[in-house]
């Protein structure tokens, strides 16, 4: 019987917590960015006209990458100043696919295409950031789609009311139920780069890229949350239709369960790092 108290308790305890966070996060990020804007609109500053850089990995998807490209291209104010940096691994099957959809639809973006083996995902987009010339880095996927009208205008306004000297980062909305919570798209100026030295961390086999930057943005209070920013990821974990070898060969081995043991290792690693964005 004791046993069974305890665990009740223990799991009142764990929802009270949870309601807790959740509560505290979102009083706290409604009226940050309603503070900043109100600051930034009676200070009738310019909007900054920023060079965004997308990082795309991407590997045998060559028709999702062009879905993605024509719902940027098409929710896109001023596309001659965004810079598109796609990476494929050498042994892709589908990089003349990758290519003819360059050559036939997309000539008019600025897309550097880079056939190169890296080893994971955080090591392929922190060499991307590390070739990308943007103020704002983007680390983007395949598989999602643009929704917002004038996405990257809203992009700049966002980051507009944030001095460009500090770190900083903006959490778009994703169609996550608490998006103050978590970001599966999170956007870094480059100042938040410069202090960390990479975009991902490092130690991760695959997974975790956009948790890390939360939980660093947890820390040092250094992001903005904006629901004017709209994407939706067609991600083969929610739609079935979208399972492709891909997404197989990044769940196997227990690949999911190995990073996650690494991220319980790694909570001094983000302290210190977010310790460098304050």
């Amino acid at each position: 019987m004791k046993k069974v108290n305890r665990s009740i308790l223990q799991s009142i305890f764990k929802d009270l917590k949870k309601g807790f966070k959740r509560v505290y996060w979102f009083v706290y990020t409604f009226f940050k960015y309603h503070f900043l804007t109100i600051k930034f609109n009676m200070s009738r500053k310019e909007v900054y006209t920023n060079k965004i850089s997308l990082l795309l990995p991407s590997r045998e998807r060559s028709k999702k990458f062009e879905r993605m490209l024509t719902s940027l291209k098409k929710n896109c104010y001023n596309p001659e100043r965004i810079e598109i940096l796609l990476l494929l691994d050498e042994d892709d099957k589908e990089i003349d696919d990758y290519k003819k959809i360059l050559d036939y639809f997309f000539k008019d973006l600025d897309i550097k295409l880079i056939i190169k083996n890296l080893k994971t995902h955080a090591i392929r987009n922190n060499f991307l950031a590390s070739n990308a010339v943007g103020e704002i880095l983007f680390p983007a996927n395949d598989d999602m789609v643009f929704i917002s009208k004038n996405w990257d205008k809203l992009i700049d306004l966002e980051f507009s009311k944030i001095s460009k000297n500090q770190p900083y980062c903006l959490w778009i909305n994703s169609g996550k139920k608490y998006n103050y919570l978590h970001c599966d798209f999170p956007i870094l100026n480059r100042t938040w780069y410069k202090k960390l030295g990479y975009v991902g961390s490092e130690f991760f086999n695959f997974w975790y890229l956009d948790t890390w930057i939360c939980d660093l943005s947890f820390k040092s209070k250094k992001f903005l949350v904006s629901n004017k920013i709209e994407v939706n990821q067609l991600s083969a974990d929610t739609y079935q239709n979208e399972v492709d070898n891909t997404f197989l060969k990044n769940k196997k081995d227990g690949i999911p369960e190995k990073d996650f043991l690494i991220w319980k290792d790694t909570e001094e690693n983000r302290k210190k790092d977010a310790i460098k964005l304050i």
